[in-house]
């Protein structure tokens, strides 16, 4: 189960939705361009159907979260310079998304399932987009918030780690902005994990955002989608 931190620190999260909205706009391994290098889609009824099925539940978090959306990804037409593998030779058949908030914390969870036709595919894909440049990727989209919002803050760490093992493949990013608010309040840490599985055929991006401590319970939850995924 996930847990986040105290109820009081609602009041400081409420004007950073623009840092939320930068973030949330990771429905692959690799930052969605909309580029022609991104992955062909031929989607299906029935792989669509898997990837409803992997997405994360509210079942799979601790009380507090509301499901705010479930459906395909929306497009983005963000773009990430840095980092731009050329993904298209691998085919995505099924697709699904859900994002939840926290009621209390003011944080957020958004989980992005991809079915690729076959398991190469999948393997290939994960393994082309899952390398230290999507960190850079992650670190670009928290500026971009920080940007946007008119916030004031730095980057204070980043990094990407192979373990704990889910599933076939994993790899888990974690980038930590340290805010500093314009209404007296003092510094506060905001933490953006990605968390990325591959389980047979089917992809599953993980994005956990909250205040001052990470989010409890990722291994879980994505143990969680793993197993439903195909």
């Amino acid at each position: 189960m996930v847990a986040f931190v105290r109820f009081d620190t609602v009041k400081t999260m409420k004007p950073f939705a623009p840092l939320a909205l930068a973030l949330l706009v990771l429905p692959s391994v690799a930052l969605a361009t909309g580029s022609p290098r991104d992955e062909t889609e031929h989607l299906n009824r029935a792989d669509m159907t898997l990837a409803k099925r992997a997405t994360v539940r509210k079942s799979d978090l601790a009380a507090g979260w509301r499901l705010v959306h479930s459906g395909p990804p929306a497009a983005s037409g963000e773009q990430c310079t840095s980092f731009d593998p050329d993904l298209s030779a691998f085919v995505i058949t099924g697709k699904h998304e859900t994002i939840f908030e926290h009621g209390t914390s003011g944080a957020q969870l958004q989980s992005d399932i991809a079915v690729f036709r076959n398991v190469r595919d999948a393997a290939a894909d994960f393994k082309t987009s899952a390398t230290p440049g999507f960190l850079r990727c992650l670190r670009s989209a928290v500026l971009q918030g920080l940007r946007q919002g008119h916030l004031r803050g730095r980057i204070a760490s980043s990094r990407m780690a192979r373990t704990p093992r889910v599933g076939a493949q994993s790899v888990f990013y974690r980038v930590v902005a340290m805010i500093s608010p314009t209404n007296g309040l003092p510094r506060f840490p905001m933490y953006a994990d990605v968390v990325a599985i591959r389980q047979g055929r089917t992809q599953a991006v993980l994005l956990f955002m909250a205040p001052l401590a990470p989010a409890r319970g990722q291994v879980a939850v994505a143990r969680s989608a793993a197993r439903r995924m195909r």
